[in-house]
């Protein structure tokens, strides 16, 4: 009985030092989140139902005088918008090209999401084939866009 009683004992103290252990390493500190969208409001549609906006992080020089950047769009009543050939939708976030120098824009990729924010299928892309280059109409969504983007790079 007296065996059993100081086996009891050891393997308690065993297993109380394993539990009270400190740790020799400190967790590292956890850096801080970097953004990666930088929005700015470029207006809202005649209608009023549509913001329109640029992200400012995501513009990129792909040519000469091309860049690509991320535009979003936000339709604040979808029972009121026609939307097309897309699925209705809350949230469009758009990738677009701009030729600064011809005052160009083509629509490259698109993702659809829903009020709550969850992704409608899967994103789109199109290439130069499928949606061509179309002239920057003034006063429009993509004339706001050019002026961002062209007037900000210099070209």
């Amino acid at each position: 009985m007296r065996t059993y009683t100081l086996l009891a004992s050891l393997a308690a103290l065993a297993l109380a030092g394993c539990a009270t252990r400190t740790p020799t390493e400190r967790p590292s500190v956890p850096s801080k989140p970097v953004a990666n969208a930088d929005w700015h409001n470029l207006g809202v549609s005649p209608s009023g139902n549509v913001l329109h906006e640029i992200d400012g992080l995501s513009i990129r020089k792909v040519g000469d005088r091309e860049f690509s950047f991320r535009g979003r769009k936000t339709v604040f009543n979808p029972r009121k918008e026609n939307f097309l050939n897309t699925p209705p939708h809350k949230v469009s976030i758009n990738q677009w090209i701009v030729d600064c120098q011809a005052r160009t824009v083509r629509l490259s990729g698109v993702a659809l999401f829903d009020e709550n924010g969850r992704q409608i299928g899967t994103p789109y892309t199109y290439n130069d084939k499928q949606i061509r280059a179309m002239p920057i109409v003034k006063n429009s969504a993509s004339f706001h866009q050019y002026e961002y983007v062209c007037g900000a790079s210099g070209n």
